[in-house]
């Protein structure tokens, strides 16, 4: 509370009325001309009163935390005149259990997506397209607490259908709570939609050209539909994407050396389609279905060729290999969700059932020649790789939040079941005066089933205007089984595990708040990652999985500082038991290089970010981050050394400009020094992407060109020992390229259509 001279004036009454007329919260102003008042979310009205006398009156609708802002009084004889509101939410707000990032503050995301609003946000890096979470090895993307049953360029394609204008703000979860899976050392984001108007319809239309080695083209279009009760929105694209991936290695065996170029090109065809049906039933209860197919037939030519010298460089052999790789991938999605609210102060119950289905179907056929220059003799050989792979996983959970004045509780429970299915073959002949004589073959039969039962309480209490805190506890009941032909082996487990979570903020002053918090993870081996059988590489590698592999467990604290709206600081400590990974095993008498899986150390991770998101001027915004990290780890493998440690760092620049209200452009650079992670050392590397987006037609046609890794300095060399044999990997995954894109909006502007959190997701994220 403010005079017209800007002073504070104090021991004004703020009173607190409810829908009955009631007045039933009352304060005073302190010396600063501030107020507070704590009370339950719902619908109230605001009075301003002094000596008796109402002076304004004004609804609230507390769904949050509220911010009224600065009401400036005209005083005349002792009474108030006139009262002005004027209110602004902080660029950046911080929560007991996240981040938030108030994007309709910000400068440079109005006129563009969610892409563009994503680059802008504290903690969250897009870098080829590709989201991700500063610290964190995975992200979930949620629409209004929904996840978004999209991965890769699905998932980009629809973010970006959606315009920036429509985003009222983005949710960084780090540490997400007890009520989502403990799988993963992932965070969310939410991004939450700006409320959308009955009568409402849009159609999006979007194309996509993209030039890097060779062409690549997307069309999609988007359809969203409400009325009254009804909410549809359909979403469907074509992508025929060409791209390369080369990668030149080396190992270096106390006898000899070997150099291996890769060079493989994919044309990947893909169909994808999004359907969701909302229904409100009554004003309180809601039901909503969703499908998701996506149908991909990617094909890989590969050329892979090897040189092999002596130790006076001189070469003895060299091996040519010349194939193809067809997959065929289907992966369906259904769910069902059911909610409602059982009074008008917030409790909600919730209820999901989710299944999908994933295929796989693979062949791999590739023919060398092994040329020996010291004998001169050539050996021809041909390799038929075959794999079958399904996936099915039921799953549902329910949710029931029950808020109070003493404290918000949380509770619920998840059931899933997943089954998956391996047939692998392969055959391998000889070549001799241009026919096929078998070598030798080998087939399996895996099986894999794993079915989770978990349960979660969630507490939160505001212990005052500057303290808040959460707590919540997570049990995970895990039964497993897997049986594979090929090792003749049954092999069944049972565990149960606990994972806490703790969250405590402290608001000093209203420059300064401050967080820590902490959480208990698991990180569960993919499926293919359990399976036995070997996949062939070339006829000189091959990888197979371990169905012994054992999930790991990480113990993470988080201590985070925001000031003012300008910078934000995270301090993270990360320890890591029985993780695993891949390792190589070296035959340096028949020539054969192994990839195996297993658990093989404990490591910790300390982590230093510094986030600052500031404007230059009107017209140009920028975000700096900075990141310094020391990473340690001890082995229990053999063919390794029981230590390795390391600092790293990395900095990234982002520059947002508008140019009047059509056209805007974006210059993002971002550098990482070398760094260790376990056994292996990964070299620097640098990025600069350019973007220009221009807008007309009041935002509904928008042309977008970006030039990403200009420069072509997007490469990463990693490099490790094994058995003390150097190896190196120099891979380059077709990173620059132009990419021009057109969108055209009809209707009326997009607005929210929610999206669920499927119970399944992270039994998803671990097919690949």
């Amino acid at each position: 509370m403010k005079d017209e001279k800007n002073n504070p004036i104090e021991f004004i009454e703020i009173q607190l009325q409810n829908k009955d007329s009631i007045i039933f919260k009352s304060e005073l102003t302190n010396a600063e001309g501030k107020f507070i008042l704590e009370t339950e979310k719902g619908e109230y009205s605001l009075l301003i009163r002094q000596l008796g006398v109402i002076y304004h009156k004004q609804k609230l609708n507390v769904n949050d935390d509220t911010h009224i802002g600065i009401i400036k009084i005209a005083e005349k004889k002792k009474q108030l005149q006139e009262v002005v509101i004027t209110s602004k939410k902080k660029l950046i707000e911080r929560k007991v259990d996240r981040l938030i990032f108030n994007v309709e503050n910000s400068i440079s995301a109005g006129g563009g997506d969610v892409i563009d609003a994503l680059k802008i946000t504290p903690r969250v890096k897009v870098k080829n397209d590709n989201i991700s979470i500063i610290g964190k090895s995975g992200v979930s993307v949620m629409i209004d607490n929904k996840i978004i049953q999209l991965t890769g360029d699905d998932l980009l394609n629809y973010l970006k259908s959606i315009s920036s204008d429509n985003i009222r703000n983005i949710e960084i979860i780090t540490t997400p709570p007890s009520k989502y899976d403990a799988e993963g050392n992932s965070g969310i984001l939410n991004i939450n939609l700006k409320k959308a108007k009955n009568n409402n319809w849009a159609l999006v239309l979007r194309e996509t050209f993209k030039q890097g080695k060779y062409a690549s083209n997307t069309f999609g279009s988007y359809f969203s539909y409400q009325k009254n009760k009804v909410r549809l929105l359909f979403d469907i694209s074509k992508q025929d994407n060409n791209n390369i991936y080369t990668n030149s290695i080396k190992y270096i065996y106390p006898n000899k050396k070997w150099e291996n170029e890769i060079y493989n090109k994919t044309n990947s065809k893909n169909y994808s389609s999004l359907i969701n049906f909302d229904y409100m039933i009554t004003k309180k209860t809601n039901i909503s279905l969703q499908y998701l197919g996506n149908f991909n037939n990617p094909l890989t030519t590969e050329d892979n060729s090897t040189k092999i010298f002596d130790n006076s460089l001189i070469e003895t052999n060299q091996l040519i290999s010349v194939g193809s790789n067809n997959k065929k991938i289907k992966n369906q999605s259904i769910s069902f969700n059911f909610i409602t609210r059982l009074d008008t102060i917030g409790k909600t119950f919730s209820f999901d059932v989710d299944y999908f289905r994933y295929n796989s179907n693979k062949k791999n056929i590739f023919k060398t020649e092994k040329t020996n220059f010291i004998s001169s003799q050539i050996l021809n050989e041909l390799i038929n790789n075959y794999n079958d792979q399904s996936i099915e996983n039921f799953s549902s959970k329910f949710d029931l939040d029950i808020p109070n004045n003493f404290l918000n509780l949380s509770f619920g429970s998840k059931f899933s079941f997943t089954k998956t299915k391996n047939y692998l073959e392969g055959t391998f002949y000889n070549i001799i005066s241009g026919e096929q004589q078998l070598n030798f073959n080998q087939f399996d039969d895996f099986t894999y089933k794993e079915n989770i039962q978990s349960f979660y309480l969630s507490s939160n209490k505001k212990l005052n205007h500057k303290w808040e805190m959460q707590a919540g506890l997570r049990v995970e009941f895990t039964q497993n089984k897997s049986i594979s032909f090929s090792i003749n082996d049954e092999t069944k487990r049972e565990y149960y595990k606990i994972f806490p979570t703790l969250y405590i903020t402290y608001q000093a002053n209203e420059n300064n708040k401050f967080s820590i918090n902490y959480s208990r993870r698991i990180n569960r081996p993919s499926y293919s990652n359990l399976n036995p059988a070997k996949w062939y590489l070339n006829s000189n590698s091959y990888e197979e999985g371990n169905p012994f592999l054992q999930p790991s467990f990480s113990d993470n604290l988080e201590f985070s500082h925001i000031y003012k709206e300008l910078l934000s600081t995270t301090i993270s400590l990360s320890n890591t038991n029985n993780g695993f990974g891949q390792l190589t095993i070296h035959d340096e008498i028949n020539n054969i290089q192994k990839f195996i899986r297993q658990n093989y150390y404990n490591s910790l991770f300390l982590g230093l970010d510094e986030s600052v998101n500031f404007n230059v001027s009107k017209c140009w915004e920028s975000v700096l981050n900075y990141s310094l990290y020391y990473s340690q780890s001890k082995t229990s493998s053999e063919i390794l050394e029981s230590n390795y440690s390391g600092w790293s760092s990395d900095f990234s620049a982002i520059n947002n400009f508008k140019f009047g209200k059509k056209i805007s452009a974006q210059f993002i650079y971002e550098y990482s020094f070398p760094r260790k992670y376990v056994e292996s050392t990964f070299s620097d590397y640098h990025n600069l992407n350019l973007g220009v987006k221009y807008s007309s037609l009041n935002k509904k046609f928008i042309l977008s060109l970006n030039l990403n890794n200009i420069l072509k300095s997007d490469r990463v060399l990693m490099s490790s020992k094994s058995s003390n044999i150097f190896q190196s990997f120099y891979q380059y995954y077709d990173t620059q390229f132009f990419r021009l894109s057109i969108v055209y909006k009809f209707g009326s502007e997009l607005k929210k259509i929610e999206k669920r959190e499927l119970s399944n997701q992270d039994e998803k994220n671990r097919i690949n």
